[in-house]
């Protein structure tokens, strides 16, 4: 499985595949290292090339819905957004087709502030809604410019996972 993995605004292409003995992490087309799972304390993923070795913990973010907090041989953590290349791809092709496209919520949970109306202009990043889940708030934003064309959530009620929220259409030219 080959992913995109943003680090600090760059972006580094990791593969995870099977090997003989277990699974092999290969970042940026350089070679391939042995991974091994611990899982004491959180997840601990141990890499291994040679005599180096690298212990990187992840975590969900519970800030930024799809990301993770990785923390690498006890560092300072960093926030990390790992996408499925082809996912990506995906996205992208999506975004270039005329026509709106859908924000859906990333986990179950209850809208409780939703901040945008039909017809109004937003911008990447801006926060679209509020969705309580597991007792903690998560801002839901727009992955892209666009203008909402339609606004599927309303304040108190509880949506699926997978759940359309709002429909973005492309900005003006």
């Amino acid at each position: 499985m080959r992913y995109t993995v943003e680090v600090d605004g760059r972006s580094f292409e990791v593969d995870v595949r099977d090997g003989p003995d277990g699974p092999l992490v290969a970042v940026g087309g350089g070679p391939a290292a042995p991974a091994r799972l611990r899982g004491d304390p959180a997840p601990l993923y141990v890499l291994e090339r040679g005599d180096r070795r690298a212990t990187v913990g992840l975590e969900p973010d519970p800030l930024e819905p799809g990301q993770l907090i990785a923390s690498v041989d006890g560092r300072p953590p960093l926030r990390v957004r790992a996408v499925d290349a082809r996912a990506g791809a995906a996205a992208k092709a999506g975004q270039a087709q005329k026509g709106p496209r859908s924000v859906k919520s990333p986990m179950p949970g209850v809208i409780v502030e939703v901040r945008v109306e039909a017809g109004h202009p937003v911008e990447q990043g801006q926060v679209l809604l509020v969705l309580e889940a597991m007792k903690m708030q998560n801002e839901i934003r727009a992955e892209g410019r666009g203008v909402v064309h339609a606004v599927h959530a309303r304040v108190g009620i509880s949506v699926a996972a997978g759940a359309k929220l709002v429909d973005l259409a492309a900005p003006p030219a």
